[in-house]
């Protein structure tokens, strides 16, 4: 009667079932597991010391409920199935309830809970940990103390966390200080403020955590998405151009497509257009605009807008010195290497020339290979070829 109400209940057919056994070999199979597992429990009914002994050694969840263990050197009490370090034996003693254990002056364990009437530790553990990294993913020293305190190996920890939420602490960690920063970016901080109040002590690391995320640079997250930041998209010969602009300065003239192209589906849409109306930035973006229309109107030569590129200083050095172009003509990057001042960093500054953030304002169109190649261009080479016959024509 026993055996065939266990072997109805799913959860042991599940455990006990395997459908590689032989029918006979199953059943035998079965029936001993059910008789260990009824002799366990009829063990935990009246129990010796030397029993709750083993049960501790054991690990035994069936005897939790059952008898408690306290731990004289810590004065903490325990239930069987605590996966804490197996105290000595002679530092043990056991008791019949809760109650009794806290008479004696022993505290609850944090990591069992056996104060607590339904406990599963993984699942209160885990969640433990999910809480101190939302209150205190900005205070490192905070965050270290309290995840000391906990008693749990960061091997230990990282493998029940991954259990119960599919992701390690550290990942959702980052996914915490990323979301925080992307908040204080969309509000307007620097992207140093931002790195700093969400936890980060390293930028190196930050911008590569924060590329990880949303497939952009925090700069490049602000440029687009910062409340005091004014964007409008231009039509123009070369394709659709946008510009972006913060109180003080041009930050982007480029390709509409550019996210599309950089990021792939990382990266959410690109918000609306927007310029704020009384705001320097927007009066910079109309300002940008007009220039621009000017420009490939052949009625200006020179831009006088103030920029700001987001670059390294070598970058923002060849960046420079590309406005010191005159219009109508052209550099080969060997004679701009040396104009800045190192001859042998043609092929940095190239890449510096492709990853300018400000076309047409800064010049970059204008530099050539040595044997007058148009070679790359950020907007295309057709859109290059376009800009250097526009203004050899109107510099006539």
């Amino acid at each position: 009667m026993i055996f065939g109400s266990f072997y109805m209940t799913a959860e042991i057919t599940k455990e006990l079932n395997p459908p590689f056994l032989e029918e006979n070999t199953r059943l035998i199979v079965i029936e001993f597991i059910l008789k260990s597992k009824i002799k366990k429990r009829q063990r935990c009914q009246i129990m010796n010391n030397d029993e709750m002994w083993n049960a501790v050694k054991e690990c035994d969840a069936s005897c939790d409920g059952k008898f408690f263990y306290g731990v004289k050197t810590t004065g903490i009490y325990c239930r069987p199935s605590c996966k804490s370090k197996l105290p000595n034996r002679e530092n043990v003693v056991f008791f019949k309830t809760r109650r009794e254990a806290e008479n004696e002056g022993f505290r609850p364990c944090k990591r069992c809970r056996p104060d607590l009437v339904q406990y599963d530790p993984a699942a209160d553990l885990s969640e433990r940990t999910k809480k101190l990294l939302d209150s205190y993913f900005s205070d490192r020293m905070k965050l270290e103390s309290d995840m000391r305190e906990m008693g749990v190996s960061r091997k230990h920890l990282t493998e029940i966390f991954k259990q119960q939420y599919d992701i390690t602490p550290s990942e959702y960690l980052t996914q915490v200080r990323i979301a925080a920063a992307r908040s204080l970016l969309q509000d307007g901080y620097s992207v140093t403020d931002a790195a700093g109040m969400a936890g980060y002590e390293n930028l190196s690391e930050f911008y590569d955590h924060f590329r990880r995320q949303t497939g952009m640079t925090p700069a490049r997250y602000r440029q687009i998405f910062a409340d005091n930041i004014s964007r409008s998209v231009m039509e123009t010969p070369i394709g659709s151009l946008r510009i972006i602009a913060s109180q003080d300065a041009v930050l982007c003239v480029e390709q509409e497509k550019k996210e599309s192209s950089d990021a792939g589906a990382q990266v959410v849409d690109i918000p609306a257009d927007r310029i704020i109306t009384g705001d320097p930035s927007g009066e910079l973006v109309k300002d940008c605009k007009a220039q621009l229309n000017e420009y490939f109107a052949g009625k200006r030569r020179k831009f006088d807008l103030p920029v700001n590129p987001e670059g390294t200083d070598f970058q923002k050095n060849v960046w420079e010195h590309l406005t010191d172009i005159p219009y109508g003509q052209t550099r080969t990057y060997g004679e701009l290497a040396a104009i800045t001042g190192n001859k042998k960093a043609s092929r940095a500054i190239g890449m510096a020339n492709h990853i300018n953030p400000i076309l047409i304002l800064i010049p970059c169109h204008r530099v050539i290979g040595a044997g007058g190649s148009l070679t790359g261009y950020a907007a295309g080479i057709e859109a290059k070829k376009y800009l250097l016959t526009m203004e050899r024509k109107y510099s006539l």
